[in-house]
């Protein structure tokens, strides 16, 4: 049903834990569509099956590199510490998970899924019935696309916050950029250890590989802009706009009770007195779980123990009924 809302086209990009149900309904369903490993899901498998932390540390250098060279330098790095490593990120093939690699837009952002979303807000609603649980959804979406909606409104400048935050990231970084120009929009860029970089300002591209492969300025472009008077947040991709964000909550969630008087209607004017039961079902034993069950190489986080604190000698870790100064 996926297939209603997304296109089967080569702009889309599947990032999933590699497991093959996965890979068999991509392929099917979305044969146009390019496929991407998570990295957080990967340096887990490499945790776990090869008992070496600076591996996950190498994997995660050579996935996020833009340029190859960089690339091989981590891997070749990988392929000398363990061989077998680097066959089974061989056997994965580079284009899955490595972002030099990767054809397609992996661009820079990853928010939790929506799964994962809702499996925290519902933590407590889940043990309502069936109609109270469907309230709590349709109420929860209705807030939040009226928020998102008002993003807009809320924020200053023409992008949104986190893509603000990484832009701001760069221009700290372009302070000790030496910029001099080539010609028209063309800057030659060099760092303070005397690596050059190339910057075409009208093609929107760096030799860095960072700008074109986010569509976001790096700090080289960054430095060339501030050198040609150019705002730098006219070089960020429409993508990433506040319109943009906002346009994808433009649909309002409303009350479901006029919906549900008028199915009823139907229901009876077209069959009479019918009545729908609930599927035949049977509750497996034991208690329901309550957190889901964790992937490979995931570890649990532990909830922070409450600490104790003292009205009268203002410590943390002080109980007031044993605190000699409250005493």
């Amino acid at each position: 049903m996926l297939l209603k809302f997304i296109p089967n086209t080569e702009n889309v990009v599947f990032i999933s834990d590699r497991h093959s149900s996965i890979y068999h309904g991509i392929s099917k369903v979305f044969p146009a569509a390019r496929h991407f490993a998570c990295v957080l899901h990967l340096k887990r498998n490499i945790r776990t099956s090869f008992k070496n932390k600076h591996l996950c540390y190498l994997v995660g250098k050579a996935a996020r590199a833009y340029h190859l060279s960089e690339f091989y330098t981590a891997f070749n790095e990988i392929k000398t510490i363990n061989p077998s490593c680097a066959d089974y990120l061989i056997g994965i093939g580079f284009e899955h998970w490595a972002r030099s690699h990767f054809p397609g837009n992996q661009y820079n952002i990853m928010t939790s899924n929506v799964a994962e979303s809702w499996n925290a807000v519902l933590r407590e609603a889940r043990e309502l019935p069936i109609m109270p649980l469907l309230e709590y959804i349709r109420s929860k979406l209705m807030t939040w696309f009226a928020e998102r909606r008002n993003v807009s409104k809320r924020e200053r400048g023409r992008i949104t916050p986190r893509v603000s935050e990484i832009v701001q990231a760069n221009f700290e970084e372009s302070g000790g950029l030496h910029v001099s120009t080539i010609n028209n929009m063309e800057f030659d860029v060099k760092e303070k250890n005397g690596t050059s970089f190339h910057v075409n300002l009208n093609t929107k591209t760096c030799s860095c590989f960072s700008f074109q492969t986010l569509m976001i300025p790096c700090a080289h472009a960054i430095a060339a802009a501030i050198t040609e008077k150019i705002s730098v947040e006219s070089l960020v991709s429409d993508i990433y706009i506040l319109d943009k964000l906002a346009s994808a909550y433009t649909d309002v969630v409303y009350q479901i009770t006029d919906a549900v008087c008028g199915i009823e209607q139907i229901v009876e004017g077209g069959t009479g007195n019918l009545k729908i039961f609930p599927p035949v079902t049977k509750r497996p034993p034991g208690r329901p779980r309550k957190s889901r069950i964790l992937s490979t190489g995931e570890i649990r986080m532990k909830t922070p123990s409450k600490r104790h604190f003292c009205s009268r000698c203002k410590k943390t870790g002080h109980n007031r009924a044993t605190c000699k100064v409250a005493i």
